[in-house]
């Protein structure tokens, strides 16, 4: 007897299990284009506190050229001053995760009282199943039954576009020599990146933006101690490159900051146009002392000229 009691808990605790995983609550086939997107309407109710259900789509999208994997949450909730009001039911944190090749825009919304979901695609050739998981508070059998989908636009309340979010624990290897390890670290073309990105190869951009918090405006600060030329000449005479400027060694060893070096150069430019404004008025100062000797001569040439 107590052999029948044990076996039976177990198939009525079997049953209530099958009855939260909800499979191929439907299937979705099309052989061309959707003209809006694919409207999935289920018959779970947009209300707070009911359900927390876990979606799966799975298939292929030709058009896409990848297979379809779809894991979708969220939650329901309302403002809790006014909890009952439908007017304050909300998306709470949904989410996306994908591990196929295809990602479509995903949007969940209220039409009628009822959980729509969006996928705003219309990639040719689709096929693929929905099925579901919940354990809420008061989940029914019959919200996972007669879902239905339908060529036509989003026309509910309460849209929100689902974020994609997916969490990797350890290294994810890229094909051709990559790798974004667990450090955040991100190699393209090498399988050890030191910073956060890594490139061994050559990169074309239209543009790059560097940042840099020392510009070196100090240089036209009168305090500021600019090096006289022969020190220069002794430097390089010495070193072989410019005072603050990296040897080619030192570059070939640890390579060049773009933004460091920038305002390195712009350094030396400000320098050279503090030495050229110091000349400037040095040859202003000469040709003054000239213009006054050649008064000077003038006025004693006439007295010599006179009788």
């Amino acid at each position: 007897m107590l052999k029948k009691i044990t076996l039976l808990f177990l198939v009525l605790f079997a049953l209530k299990s099958d009855a939260q995983n909800y499979n191929n609550i439907l299937n979705y086939a099309i052989s061309g284009y959707p003209t809006n997107g694919v409207k999935i309407k289920t018959n779970m109710p947009f209300a707070p506190g009911l359900h927390m259900p876990t979606i799966n789509i799975n298939g292929y999208s030709y058009g896409a050229k990848g297979s379809i994997n779809l894991t979708i949450v969220y939650y329901i909730y309302s403002n809790p001053a006014d909890f009952n009001n439908p007017a304050n039911y909300y998306f709470h944190e949904p989410y996306v995760s994908s591990s196929g090749g295809s990602t479509p825009v995903v949007n969940l919304s209220n039409e009628g009282g009822k959980v729509v979901i969006y996928i705003n695609d219309k990639s040719y050739y689709q096929r693929f199943t929905v099925s579901a998981y919940s354990m809420g508070m008061s989940d029914s059998p019959t919200w996972f039954q007669g879902w239905t989908t339908a060529d036509e636009p989003l026309t509910g309340t309460k849209t929100v576009e689902v974020p994609y979010k997916n969490s990797f624990k350890g290294d994810v290897y890229l094909s051709g020599n990559g790798i974004w390890n667990k450090e955040g670290n991100v190699g393209i073309g090498t399988n050890v990146p030191k910073e956060r990105l890594s490139v061994n190869g050559n990169i074309r951009a239209r543009e790059v933006k560097v940042e840099s918090g020392n510009w070196p405006d100090y240089v036209f600060k009168k305090d500021y101690n600019v090096l006289s030329l022969n020190e220069i000449e002794n430097h390089i005479q010495e070193k072989g490159h410019l005072p603050g400027i990296p040897s080619a060694k030192e570059v070939k060893e640890k390579g060049l900051d773009l933004g460091e070096m920038n305002a390195k150069l712009l350094e030396k430019i400000e320098e050279l146009t503090l030495y050229l404004i110091k000349e400037n008025k040095l040859n202003i100062e000469n040709q003054r002392k000239l213009m006054e000797q050649e008064e000077k001569i003038q006025v004693l040439m006439k007295k010599i000229e006179k009788p």
